[in-house]
């Protein structure tokens, strides 16, 4: 049971956990057409950046990578492009894994709080 608590609150399982919810939310205000309040818009993306900089700097320690001194706002300005290539320089046709894992998480979690808000919430009309 310790073991799968480690992984669960290492970086790359706060990092999952955390997308999923969040787009969960951002589905539901989707479906809703409903304006996300900006404290939301602003945690995800702070809590976001913070969790993949955690996760890039463990897991380049690991690795042996070494990073720029300002990661924080190289992260901020390019993280999309950043970490596939992180990803693939690291583990090769392997970091595509982990690249298409993150999308599915991410358009999953969209898609259930969507259907979340539709089941859910009565139609008017």
């Amino acid at each position: 049971m310790s073991t799968f608590l480690t992984r669960l609150i290492s970086p790359t399982g706060l990092l999952y956990i955390y997308v999923i919810f969040t787009s969960m939310t951002q589905g539901i205000y989707l479906a809703g057409e409903i304006d996300s309040p900006p404290a939301f818009s602003l945690t995800w993306r702070l809590g976001f950046l913070w969790i993949v900089g955690w996760w890039l700097l463990t897991d380049s320690r690991k690795r042996g990578v070494a990073w720029v001194y300002d990661i924080g706002m190289f992260l901020y300005i390019a993280w999309p492009l950043i970490m596939p290539y992180y990803l693939l320089k690291t583990r090769r046709v392997k970091g595509l894994l982990p690249i298409f894992a993150f999308i599915g998480i991410y358009i999953a979690g969209m898609a259930i709080g969507m259907a979340l808000y539709l089941l859910l919430v009565p139609s008017t009309g």
